[in-house]
């Protein structure tokens, strides 16, 4: 019997990006099993999601609990159904025909493992660019992989982020989902991180190619996001190194000159300039503080 798929497909007041990225699931014959979890949304993707003819198990929860919450909850349920491979993928992705196939032929080597991932305005646009999901880490250092496909289709690498992410059940189980303390970013870092130091292989597919809208639900640019990014940056070193304190101060993930742009920007920019600079700061600071989840600032 062919070990068992479930893709797992978080929504977020975005029910037209999870619907397309469903429909080029179900399309391609990819997998048989979705589940697609609503976040909380307070718009109409319930009604919406509830109407799709598509077959798919919809759980529904009542509050959002962040990219890391929402994913733990279709990780839980597709453990419950019983399940070797789960594949993660953002609502505002489409997997190209074969993705997950090509993925699958190289999923024995690896706990987890990442597709290319291109972006566009549109996903029937032809002409696509590769942004960066994985990294090799020399020393703890973040030094991106490049790959934009070559006849090999598999790299195995240090860290992989992304859209699209097939994991081994077993394995994520045993040292524990996604840490919902990040709420929003680095919990996928954090999660691969956990995986490798217990001997999980990390793989780069670039053989399997998923469109990504990118910041479908919390623009990269937005104050909030700033600030997510840049407190979960220092949470994470706090997490993951014996001496955090001092990697901090040595300016890593800090870049004092971001740091110097934004005391000036408080200082002189305009009122949007202000207060991504300001969530920057507070950032920073909430990181060294400990302080985790989600925030209403911003």
């Amino acid at each position: 019997m062919a070990d068992r798929v479930v893709a797992v497909i978080l929504n977020w007041n975005c029910a037209d990006d999870t619907l397309r990225c469903l429909r080029a699931v179900l399309d391609g014959s990819q997998v048989p099993d979705v589940i697609v979890v609503d976040n909380g949304s307070v718009d109409d993707s319930i009604d919406r999601l509830e109407s799709a003819p598509e077959p798919f198990t919809l759980v529904k929860l009542d509050r959002n609990l962040g990219y890391a919450g929402g994913m733990n909850a279709g990780l839980r349920k597709a453990q419950s159904i019983g399940t070797t491979w789960v594949w993660l993928l953002n609502a505002d992705a489409v997997p190209r025909p074969h993705a997950l196939a090509a993925l699958l032929s190289r999923a024995d080597r690896f706990a987890v493992s990442a597709s290319l991932q291109t972006t566009s305005a549109e996903p029937t646009d032809t002409q696509v660019e590769p942004y960066v999901v994985a990294a090799m880490l020399p020393k703890g250092k973040v030094r991106p992989f490049h790959c934009g496909g070559c006849d090999a289709g598999v790299h195995e690498v240090d860290m992989v982020t992304g859209a699209s992410l097939l994991l081994r059940l077993s394995q994520v189980a045993a040292i524990g989902f996604f840490d919902e303390r990040f709420f929003h970013y680095k919990e996928e870092f954090d999660l691969v991180r956990r995986l490798s130091d217990t001997g999980g292989r990390v793989g780069f597919v670039c053989a399997s190619e998923v469109w990504h809208k990118r910041g479908g639900s919390l623009s990269g640019a937005s104050p909030r996001a700033r600030y997510y990014h840049h407190r979960n940056e220092i949470l994470y070193i706090r997490k993951h190194y014996a001496r955090p304190v001092r990697r901090i101060m040595l300016g890593e993930p800090i870049h004092y000159k971001n740091l110097a742009r934004s005391l000036l920007r408080i200082g002189v920019g305009g009122r949007e300039q202000r207060r991504a600079a300001l969530a920057v700061l507070v950032g920073y600071w909430d990181g060294i503080r400990g302080v985790h989840g989600p925030t209403d600032r911003f």
